[in-house]
C-alpha cells in the first residue's frame, strides 16, 4: 500500500523535462518494404515455412512502415547523412506479444520507442516496422518464421534498395519486438545472406518462449509445441550461432517477470564472445517494470529512472559510433 500511495504521489508531481533535441515527424509507407527474394532463403528457412504454414499461411507480401525523423530536417536528409557515415538509420520492431500493436499508431506507447530515439538525437531516423500478428481466437493464424522473413525483408530494404551500410543500422525491439530482433540475427548469422547490423537493442526483450503461452502456440502454426523450447523461440537457452554477434545493449526492469530469461540470454551471448552491455532499471514497480519506457506513467512516477535509461542508450550509441 505504501508502494501505491509513493506511485500516485510522484505521478501528482508531474515528470521531469525531457531530453529532447527535436520534435519528431511521421510518414507512412503503404508497402514499400519488397518481400525478400525467394531465391535468397536458405533452404532450411524454406522448409521450416513449409512445415509451419497452411494455404500460404507464411507467404510473404510487400510489407507497411512508418518513418521517423526529425522535424527540422527532409527524411532523405537524415537517410544521406547515414550513408555518408554520420548517424544511424533505426529499424524498429514493437512489442505486444505478437498479438496487439501497430507501428502505425503513432500515438501509443510503442510509438514512444521510435519517438525516443529521433528526438533525442540516438538515431538519424527510424523505420518502425508493421509485422503479422498471430491474431487471438477466430483471427486468422500468421505463424512464424513469416515475421521473421518480413523483418528480413526491412532490413534488406534498408541496406540493399536505400543503400544504407549495415554497419550504420541499429535494430531496435522491446518486448516481442526484441524476441524477432534475435530471430533475425540469428537468421543473418546463420544463413550469410547480408552483413549484420552495426548493433542490437533489446529493451526487456521476451527470450523465453518455452513457458507456452498462448499467443506462442501460435507462433508455432503446424509445428508440435516442443518447437517452442528451439533457438529461433527461446534464445535465453541456446548460445548464439557462430559469427560475428553485434554490440549489443539489453535494458529490462529489475522486478519483471522476463528479468530471470533475460539476465541468462545476457550470460549465454557473453560466454560466447559477444560484446553486450546489460542495465536493470531499479525501483519500478513489479508492474510498470517491464518494457516500461512505453508508459507515460512511468515518465512521471520515475523520472530519473527513465532519463537514466535514455541517457544510457545514447552514450552507448555515441561509443559504438566512435568505435567505427
Amino acid at each position: 500500500m505504501k508502494a501505491i500511495r509513493k506511485l500516485a504521489t510522484r505521478l501528482r508531481g508531474g515528470g521531469a523535462s525531457a531530453d529532447v533535441v527535436c520534435a519528431a515527424e511521421t510518414r507512412y509507407v503503404e508497402g514499400a518494404i519488397s518481400p525478400v527474394p525467394p531465391d535468397s532463403l536458405s533452404d532450411a528457412m524454406k522448409k521450416w515455412a513449409e512445415d509451419a504454414g497452411t494455404e500460404g499461411d507464411v507467404d510473404v507480401e510487400p510489407v507497411d512502415g512508418v518513418w521517423w525523423y526529425p522535424g527540422h530536417a527532409e527524411l532523405e536528409r537524415s537517410l544521406e547523412g547515414a550513408r555518408q557515415g554520420g548517424g544511424y538509420v533505426g529499424l524498429y520492431f514493437h512489442g505486444g506479444g505478437y498479438v496487439i500493436g501497430s507501428a502505425r499508431d503513432v500515438r501509443s506507447g510503442g510509438s514512444r520507442i521510435p519517438r525516443g530515439f529521433v528526438e533525442r538525437d540516438i538515431c538519424a531516423c527510424v523505420l518502425s516496422v508493421e509485422y503479422s500478428l498471430v491474431g487471438l481466437r477466430e483471427d486468422p493464424v500468421r505463424p512464424f518464421p513469416l515475421q521473421v522473413l518480413e523483418a528480413l525483408s526491412a532490413y534488406r530494404h534498408l541496406v540493399h534498395d536505400m543503400k544504407i551500410p549495415p554497419k550504420r543500422v541499429i535494430v531496435i525491439g522491446d518486448s516481442a519486438g526484441g524476441h524477432l530482433v534475435l530471430a533475425l540475427q540469428r537468421y543473418l548469422l546463420e544463413s550469410n545472406h547480408l552483413a549484420p547490423p552495426g548493433g542490437l537493442v533489446l529493451l526487456s526483450p521476451w527470450v523465453d518462449l518455452s513457458t507456452d503461452r498462448p499467443q506462442a502456440r501460435r507462433l508455432l502454426g503446424a509445428l508440435s509445441v516442443e518447437h517452442l523450447s528451439d533457438p529461433y523461440f527461446s534464445s535465453s537457452l541456446h548460445s548464439p550461432p557462430q559469427g560475428e554477434w553485434p554490440p549489443t545493449l539489453v535494458y529490462h526492469g529489475a522486478a519483471e517477470s522476463f528479468a530471470p530469461s533475460i539476465v541468462a540470454l545476457v550470460a549465454r551471448l557473453t560466454e560466447a564472445g559477444a560484446l553486450v552491455t546489460s542495465y536493470a532499471a531499479e525501483d519500478i514497480l513489479e508492474k510498470f517494470s517491464h518494457d516500461f519506457l512505453i508508459f507515460q506513467s512511468v515518465e512521471m512516477a520515475w523520472p530519473g529512472r527513465v532519463e537514466e535509461t535514455w541517457t544510457r542508450i545514447r552514450a552507448w550509441v555515441r561509443a559504438l559510433e566512435a568505435g567505427d
